[in-house]
């Protein structure tokens, strides 16, 4: 389940299929083996209304549901998001331009998504949590919809956490040890989850690029991204929506998928 820019939460129809096939799939999974995993997007939400001052900051939810509903006003928009007129608390993380930020802080805003949680679990079929641009909110935060919605120990939840590498100019530094350390501050405080490994994913797609496999290990031989610190907790990728795809903002080298996918298993 995924959508980046989005208004009702608890609407399962759309162009790739409704709310019944959904159903159907996740069923079909888990009785295969495989636990399916939703995209979890609650660092922002599109709004459907504007105020009388034309703001879209009004959100309706027309769509019925069990749990609290999620009829929202400037209250429920972080007070520090330039350009939507919210009245809440500051932002626990960076912001996100094209959608008004949520507050997490709020009571009923925590207390609507966890309904939506739950509800994704125990009636759609999801297993797990992939947690859409992490860093847009605290990691104490996403760890009390983990706490909220999941089985702890049991059931999966990773956060895209898109770390920034270090780069000299155009080039990158042999050294991410910062870009590691900040996704390992986030595991601390998210505790029940994995994170993306973004430092891996930087560093091998410029090894391959520019046949520079000395970046392989860091200066103690370990792997040199988050898998060499923390590796029961990081979770490898080539590409994603955002790096690769249509999106296309930092893809890996074309054609070379196989052996990012290789070095990776091997590591």
């Amino acid at each position: 389940m995924s959508g980046n820019l989005f208004t009702f939460r608890y609407d399962l129809d759309s162009s790739y299929g409704s709310r019944a096939s959904l159903i159907a799939l996740t069923t079909a999974l888990l009785e295969s083996g495989l636990r399916p995993v939703a995209d979890i997007v609650i660092n922002h939400r599109c709004a459907d209304e504007q105020d009388s001052n034309g703001i879209w900051n009004t959100f309706r939810d027309d769509v019925p549901h069990p749990g609290h509903r999620l009829d929202w006003g400037p209250w429920a928009i972080t007070g520090d998001d330039p350009g939507y007129g919210g009245k809440g608390s500051a932002d626990s993380g960076a912001d996100y331009g094209p959608s008004p930020d949520i507050d997490h802080s709020n009571e009923e805003v925590r207390a609507g998504l966890a309904d939506w949680l739950r509800w994704l679990r125990e009636y759609v079929g999801f297993e797990g949590w992939r947690f859409d641009f992490s860093k847009g909110y605290s990691a104490e935060h996403a760890r009390w919809y983990i706490e909220q919605s999941l089985d702890p120990g049991k059931d999966f939840a990773v956060g895209e956490f898109w770390a920034e590498a270090a780069w000299d100019g155009a080039r990158l530094r042999h050294n991410q040890d910062a870009m590691r350390q900040e996704l390992c501050d986030w595991l601390d405080g998210v505790k029940e989850a994995a994170a993306f490994d973004f430092p891996t994913k930087a560093i091998l797609q410029e090894a391959i690029k520019n046949v520079e496999y000395h970046r392989l290990r860091d200066a103690q031989g370990k792997p040199p991204g988050l898998l060499g610190w923390w590796p029961s907790r990081a979770v490898t990728f080539v590409d994603n929506h955002d790096t690769g795809g249509i999106q296309n903002h930092w893809p890996f080298p074309k054609g070379a998928e196989l052996q990012g996918y290789a070095v990776s298993a091997v590591a």
